[in-house]
C-alpha cells in the first residue's frame, strides 16, 4: 500500500498547486515551460506509482460491495466519460455543466467505490473523489470558473459519441489493465 500512497501524495500534491494559487508563484519563479514540464513529470510519476502500487497490493477486504455496485458503475461510467471528454471540448455540455472534468472524476471514483470493497481500491478511488470535490469547492470559492460561449451542437454530438466509444474500449479491456474483467 505504500507505493499507492506515495503515488497519491505525488499526484494530488502537484495538482493542488493550481488549486491553491501556488502555480502563478512558481511560474513567475521558474517560467511557464519548466513549470509545465515539472508538473507533467510529477503527475506521471504519481499516476505510475498509483497504478503500479495498485497492481502490487494484496487484497484486503474492508466491506462487501453493494450488490448493485457493478451495475451502477457500468450505467454511470458512460456519463462520467462523456463529461471528462466534454471538459476538453468547447461545446455546450461544458457551457451547461460546471466543472465537467471534476464531476466526471467524481462519478468515476464514487461508482468504483460502490463496486469495490478492498483497501487498495478505497485508497485510490477515495483520493480521486476527495480531490475532485475539494477542487470544485476551491474553484467556486476563488471565482476561477469561466462561463463558456454557445457552440455548434455537432461538438456535443462528437463528445457523446467519443464518450460512448471510450466506454466501449475501457469496458472491453478493463481486465487487461486493471486485472478485474467486467465480463
Amino acid at each position: 500500500m505504500t507505493v499507492i500512497i506515495i503515488g497519491v501524495i505525488l499526484f494530488f500534491g502537484i495538482h493542488m498547486l493550481p488549486a491553491l494559487s501556488a502555480k502563478s508563484m512558481l511560474v513567475d519563479r521558474i517560467g511557464e515551460t519548466p513549470y509545465k514540464v515539472g508538473f507533467s513529470l510529477v503527475s506521471l510519476a504519481g499516476l505510475g506509482l498509483m497504478i503500479y502500487g495498485f497492481q502490487l497490493a494484496e487484497f484486503v477486504s474492508l466491506w462487501t460491495p453493494a450488490p448493485w455496485g457493478r451495475s451502477f458503475a457500468m450505467g454511470v461510467m458512460p456519463i462520467a466519460l462523456i463529461l471528462v471528454i466534454a471538459a476538453n471540448v468547447p461545446g455546450n455540455i461544458k457551457r451547461f455543466v460546471r466543472h465537467p472534468m471534476l464531476i466526471g472524476i467524481t462519478l468515476w471514483a464514487a461508482t468504483h467505490l460502490t463496486a469495490n470493497g478492498d483497501l487498495a481500491s478505497t485508497i485510490l478511488f477515495a483520493s480521486f473523489l476527495a480531490f475532485s470535490i475539494l477542487d470544485i469547492a476551491l474553484v467556486e470559492s476563488s471565482g476561477r470558473f469561466k462561463a463558456q460561449e454557445p457552440a455548434n451542437i455537432i461538438l456535443d454530438v462528437g463528445v457523446v459519441i467519443g464518450g460512448i466509444i471510450l466506454y466501449g474500449v475501457l469496458f472491453s479491456f478493463h481486465g487487461s489493465f486493471t486485472g478485474m474483467p467486467l465480463m
